[in-house]
């Protein structure tokens, strides 16, 4: 009987790892306040256990949403070794639906605006810059931060933020949002560039750094502009290739992809085309376990330079979705 071979062996221990969180991490609360922008900024933050330097992931909320999203994601991320920051965008958060006039959905509409996509990468910039400043001034809580190892994540809105600090364009405009401190991107639920004609992949063409796409086949337009489960997976499509990966979860929706934000995901499901479009728990639980070793194998490969993890993304990640979803890579 043949032995198993000792590059089999390592990609065996790396998904034991992903599947298994090592210790829980420190979790606490907090402000950074923007003085020059007038503008304070709510963060959960999730330091590892252990000493040294460790990479940085942040993580960008949904329209409507909080320093609460990203929840299951954050928790698996930190627990294997990453330093994670879930920000809030005041302007485009909870608030909305707490105030002014009209419906839920037309509180939620004032939110999604180019101004406000601006000002979220402007609150991410600002947070990498607040991050080195505290360091700088000898401040503890920060010092293990790496910022030669970076990765910028979000769901829905905090998916097209992190696309536009990818360096995806937009029409009208040759302005670059882009940040090049980030080197590697996850966009949970992104949308494709609402433009006329062919022209669309000229848009995505600096978007060269590694990204992954993660959807649903029932990922869902929440407000009614155009971002059907179809749109949401041909970000990928549009992509240059290089170090670019997708997975379409079967029966995935919206909501599910914002890392057991329950709140959330009970508000912003009533407004899915489809209101049957739902994905029930049992599948949620596997969308969510296979969310979390896809995502944290491909940081392993490309914050932590893990070749194990590259290969078993280029080689058995197709093999592990088996029904889950389908995977795909250039």
């Amino acid at each position: 009987m043949k032995r198993p071979s000792f590059f089999s062996f390592l990609i065996a221990s790396l998904i034991a790892c992903s599947l298994h969180a090592q210790a829980a991490p420190q979790t606490f609360d907090t402000e950074f306040r923007d003085s020059a922008r007038s503008r304070t900024l709510p963060l959960r933050v999730r330091a590892p256990e252990g000493g040294g330097k460790v990479p940085l992931v942040i993580f960008s909320h949904g329209l409507g949403g909080s320093r609460d999203g990203g929840k299951l994601w954050g928790e698996h991320w930190a627990a294997n070794g990453y330093f994670v920051i879930h920000t809030q965008h005041p302007g485009s958060d909870l608030a909305l639906l707490k105030g002014g006039f009209g419906s839920p959905l037309q509180k939620l509409k004032r939110g999604a605006s180019g101004e406000q996509l601006i000002v979220r990468t402007e609150d991410i910039r600002f947070v990498l810059d607040e991050i080195a400043r505290r360091q700088a001034s000898g401040d503890p809580t920060y010092a293990r931060v790496d910022l030669d190892r970076i990765a910028m994540t979000g769901h829905s809105f905090g998916a097209m933020t992190t696309m536009a600090l990818a360096d995806q364009r937009y029409p009208g405009t040759t302005r670059s949002l882009a940040d090049a401190r980030f080197k590697a991107f996850i966009a949970l639920s992104p949308q494709i560039a609402q433009t006329p004609g062919n022209g669309r992949a000229e848009l995505y063409q600096e978007v060269k750094k590694p990204l992954f796409v993660v959807t649903g086949t029932i990922d869902g337009d929440m407000l009614g502009n155009g971002a059907a489960p179809d749109k949401r997976a041909a970000v990928y499509d549009m992509l240059p290739a290089g170090d670019k990966y997708r997975v379409i979860f079967e029966n995935g929706d919206h909501m599910v992809f914002n890392g057991g934000a329950t709140a959330e995901s009970e508000t912003f499901l009533q407004f899915i085309d489809n209101r049957n479009a739902k994905t029930d728990a049992a599948t949620a639980a596997i969308i969510q376990e296979k969310t979390k070793m896809l995502t944290l194998t491909f940081l392993d490969a490309y914050l932590k330079n893990n070749a194990p993890a590259k290969a078993w993304l280029a080689n058995n990640a197709a093999k592990d979705l088996s029904s889950a979803g389908a995977w795909a890579q250039k």
